[in-house]
């Protein structure tokens, strides 16, 4: 019995990784980026004071344990990229510990954005996920109205208002619940594949793909589900909820040689807004890798919509160029229609939004209003707090 109760705790208590790991180096009096870290640290506690107990004991799990876990994982899978860059081993766990210790920052991250590239003075200027969704509501200078909250997170609510506007949101067929029957048949005549995805969800989160070569052949999870019991079977497996129906979008013919993939490609772009004032951050192109089963991500000239592809991705393709320079079609309009979408939230201060470029023209499929840090700053290998202190007057003056 004791044991049992034993491993509920460590269960519970260890094996749930923290969400604050903020560094004691925090409460220093220094300008500049600590600044801005530490203003994040305490706006958070100031308006949700419970967390102050979270981030004691986060502090000690960190300190204690999860820090040396955290470490060692990371050398076991990373090590040999930074030995690669000659990076010898006791250069990196002396830049693991300054990393972890110092500023909590965790071994993968310490990898992912090379920060064994970069002196530890300029690891201030980094920010990541582990600190969302405290880093967004620390710079969102006014609360955001209902309005602009149920347009970033009702998707038939956001394709609503964005059609009113001009813009170009996804077309819906259907809005179905796991209760009542699908017609399949019905919307394959609307549409040769469907995609069917919840309403509240973000990003692919239980979406399902749905297309009839022969029969039903239905998608979810990287596991396929045949025809009418595929499809009982995939409900039973589903989350409870309101989805949407709509046709699965086609990128661009001329971005198709860019993956090996079928997959449709998006484009990930952040948007600032301070007082009418419109301006981009960063954005990201994510091209699908099935071997893997993940993305792969490079970032998005923001002047000329450009993108360059690495060796390994260009020997991928089987292309000879060592590296390859791609235009992104249609980019005047993917500015036009993130600057549209923007302005019908214009009191919220960030946006990520998820875009896709078809034939024609240019689609939105969403927009986050806690959108991810750190593949932003891992593919450029660059931080990201001085991008968006150049694009936004709010993360300017907290440096100041």
């Amino acid at each position: 019995m004791i044991g049992k109760l034993l491993i509920r705790i460590r269960s519970l208590l260890l094996r749930r990784r923290p969400l604050f790991r903020y560094s004691w180096r925090y409460l220093l009096p220094c300008d500049g980026y600590i600044a801005m870290h530490r203003q994040v640290m305490m706006k958070s506690l100031s308006q949700q004071p419970w967390l102050l107990g979270v981030f004691i004991w986060s502090l000690a799990t960190w300190y204690l344990y999860w820090h040396w876990v955290v470490m060692y994982r990371a050398m076991c899978q990373l090590r040999q990229q930074a030995v690669d860059a000659g990076v010898p081993i006791w250069q990196q766990v002396t830049g693991l510990l300054a990393a972890g210790l110092g500023q909590g920052i965790s071994g993968f991250d310490y990898y992912r954005c090379k920060l064994y590239r970069v002196s530890p003075q300029y690891w201030w200027r980094y920010v990541f996920d582990f600190q969302l969704p405290y880093f967004h509501q620390a710079f969102q200078t006014h609360p955001i109205s209902q309005a602009s909250r149920s347009f970033l997170t009702s998707k038939s609510n956001f394709a609503a208002r964005l059609s009113v506007a001009g813009g170009h949101p996804v077309t819906t067929i259907a809005n179905v619940n796991l209760q009542e029957p699908w017609p399949i048949d019905d919307w394959l005549v609307m549409a040769s594949k469907i995609l069917i995805k919840p309403e509240a969800a973000s990003r692919s989160q239980g979406c399902v793909t749905i297309s009839k070569p022969e029969q039903w052949r239905l998608e979810y999870a990287e596991a396929i589900y045949d025809g009418t019991q595929g499809l009982k079977l995939l409900k039973s497996r589903l989350p409870m909820g309101d989805y949407l129906v709509q046709p699965l979008l086609e990128h661009h013919p001329v971005m198709a040689q860019w993956q090996l993939s079928d997959k449709t490609i998006t484009l990930r772009i952040v948007s600032s807004m301070v007082q009418e004032a419109f301006t981009l951050v960063a954005a990201n192109l994510e091209l699908n890798d099935d071997s893997h089963r993940r993305f792969k991500v490079f970032a998005v000239d923001l002047v000329n919509g450009t993108a360059v592809m690495d060796a390994e991705h260009c020997a991928a393709l089987g292309w000879e160029s060592h590296e390859t320079k791609v235009s992104l079609p249609h980019w005047p309009a993917v500015l036009a229609e993130i600057e549209l979408a923007h302005r019908l939230c214009a009191d919220v201060h960030t946006v990520g939004w998820d875009a896709v470029i078809t034939h024609n023209d240019v689609v939105l499929l969403e927009g986050n209003l806690n959108w991810g840090l750190n593949v932003l700053q891992s593919v450029r290998e660059a931080p990201l707090l001085p991008l968006l202190c150049q694009s936004s007057s709010v993360f300017l003056k907290s440096i100041e």
